[in-house]
C-alpha cells in the first residue's frame, strides 16, 4: 500500500510527464494525451484542468474529427506567459542575468560589470537590483517567477549550494548561493558549473538535440568539458568532472618544441588554453600592424589579412586543445564532441585544425566514430543553460541537474 508522500510523487510525475507531452507535441487533443501516457481519459483530464488553472497549460479550441466522425477533440497547448525563470550566470569581470518563459525563450536581458574581488555582499545587491528592473521592464511580477539557475565557474559543493573553489572567483566560496536566492524569492534554485550548463543547454537546445552521449569542450576564461552519458550530466564525486584545465603540461610531449609560442613553463594545459591567453599571444604579435587599433579580437579571429601572422599560433594552439579533446573521446567514446567558446567558433581555420588532430589520432582507436561540430549557441549558450536548469522545476529534461531548496 502507497504511503501520503509516495501518491504525492507519484502525482507529481504524473503532471510533469503529461506537460512535457504537451510542450513538445501542443497543439495535442486531450485524449491524445492520454492514450500517449497510458493513463486512464478521467485521470489525464483531471490533470490537465489542474495544469490550466494553474496556469501551465490554455485550451487553443477543437481539433479535426477522426475519419469515423463523432466529437471534434479539445486541444490544449503550453501557456509560456504566465510563468517565468531567471538565469544568472557568473564570469570572472561580468554577472549575467536573463528571464525567460517556460518555453525557454530569453525575453529579457542584462548585465554588468563586475572587478576581480568585488565583496560578494556588494554584488550581490546589485543582481537583486537588476532582477528587479527585469520584471519591471517586462511587466511580470515576482510571484510569478517559479525558479532559478545559477551557472558559476568552479567545483561546486552541491550539498551546501554554494561555491567550492574558483581560479576565477576567489572569496566567494564561502558564500551561500542557493539559501540566498531561495530564501529571497522562495522559489527553487538549480546551481552548476558554468560549463556543465553550457553542456546542458547545447545538449538540449543546440547541436546536441537527438544525442545522449555526448562531450562538451569549451575554451573561454579558462578550458573545461561538459561529460553528457546515457543522457546524464556526469558531476563526479566532489563537483569535478570535466577538470581537463587542470591536466598537467609536462606529461604530454616536449611541449618547448612543440609550442614556442605558446608554451613558457606553464604548468597546467588551462594556462595556455584560454581565450584571454590566446588574444595576449595573438596580440603581442600584431602590435606594430597600424590597422590593429580598429579591431577587437573576434574580428582578428575572423579576419583572413591577419591569418599569415598568426597561423602558427593558431596551429599551436589546435595541437595542444586537439591532444586534451583526444583523451576525452577515447575514455568517454561520445557520440558527439562539441567545441564551444569563441575561440573555436568565431575562426574556422582553428576550428578544423581541432578536428584534423583529433582525428589524425583516431586511426589508433577502432571504436572512433565521433561527430566533431561547433556550439551552436554563441555568447549566450551559459544563460541558456541556466534557463534549461531552472526549468527543470516542470520539466523532465533529458539531462539532469540537481535542485537544492532551503
Amino acid at each position: 500500500m502507497f504511503k501520503k508522500a509516495d501518491t504525492q510523487l507519484i502525482k507529481l510525475l504524473n503532471e510533469i510527464q503529461i506537460l512535457n507531452l504537451i510542450r513538445n507535441e501542443g497543439p495535442i487533443a486531450r485524449i491524445e494525451v492520454a492514450r500517449r501516457v497510458h493513463m486512464s481519459k478521467v485521470a489525464v483530464f483531471d490533470i490537465i484542468n489542474r495544469l490550466v488553472e494553474a496556469g501551465f497549460v490554455i485550451d487553443v479550441g477543437k481539433g479535426e474529427s477522426t475519419s469515423r466522425g463523432g466529437k471534434r477533440p479539445s486541444l490544449v497547448k503550453l501557456n509560456p506567459e504566465n510563468h517565468y525563470v531567471i538565469g544568472i550566470v557568473f564570469k570572472r569581470r561580468e554577472i549575467q542575468i536573463a528571464l525567460a518563459n517556460i518555453e525557454a525563450e530569453l525575453l529579457n536581458f542584462t548585465k554588468f560589470k563586475m572587478r576581480v574581488g568585488s565583496l560578494p555582499e556588494s554584488v550581490l545587491d546589485k543582481i537583486f537590483a537588476k532582477i528587479e528592473w527585469l520584471l519591471k521592464d517586462s511587466g511580470i511580477k515576482a510571484e510569478q517567477i517559479i525558479s532559478i539557475g545559477i551557472g558559476i565557474p568552479g567545483l561546486i559543493d552541491y550539498e551546501k549550494g554554494k561555491l567550492r573553489f574558483a581560479d576565477t572567483l576567489r572569496g566567494w566560496d564561502d558564500v551561500p548561493l542557493v539559501e540566498i536566492f531561495s530564501q529571497r524569492y522562495n522559489v527553487p534554485v538549480f546551481i552548476e558549473n558554468d560549463v556543465k550548463v553550457i553542456s546542458l543547454a547545447e545538449s538540449i537546445l543546440g547541436a546536441g538535440k537527438e544525442k545522449s552521449n555526448i562531450v562538451c569542450v569549451w575554451v573561454g576564461e579558462g578550458v573545461g568539458a561538459g561529460l553528457i552519458i546515457n543522457n546524464q550530466l556526469l558531476q563526479g564525486h566532489s563537483g569535478g568532472a570535466g577538470e581537463i584545465g587542470y591536466l598537467e603540461l609536462d606529461r604530454f610531449c616536449e611541449l618547448a618544441q612543440r609550442l614556442p609560442n605558446l608554451y613558457k613553463g606553464q604548468k597546467y594545459i588551462g594556462d595556455i588554453l584560454s581565450d584571454a591567453y590566446l588574444e595576449e599571444v595573438i596580440l603581442s604579435r600584431l602590435s606594430g600592424r597600424g590597422d590593429l587599433k580598429r579591431m577587437n579580437f573576434p574580428r582578428i579571429l575572423k579576419s583572413k589579412s591577419f591569418f599569415p601572422e598568426i597561423k602558427d599560433i593558431l596551429d599551436e594552439f589546435a595541437y595542444l586543445l586537439g591532444m586534451a579533446c583526444s583523451i576525452l573521446i577515447k575514455v568517454i567514446n561520445p557520440e558527439l564532441l562539441i567545441l564551444s567558446g569563441r575561440v573555436v567558433e568565431h575562426n574556422d581555420y582553428l576550428f578544423q585544425k581541432v578536428v584534423d588532430q583529433i582525428q589524425a589520432r583516431a586511426g589508433e582507436v577502432p571504436f572512433f566514430s565521433t561527430e566533431i561540430v561547433k556550439g551552436a549557441l554563441g555568447e549566450r549558450a551559459s544563460l541558456r543553460g541556466a534557463i534549461v536548469m531552472a526549468l527543470q522545476v516542470i520539466f523532465e529534461t533529458r539531462t539532469v541537474a540537481t535542485k537544492h531548496e532551503f
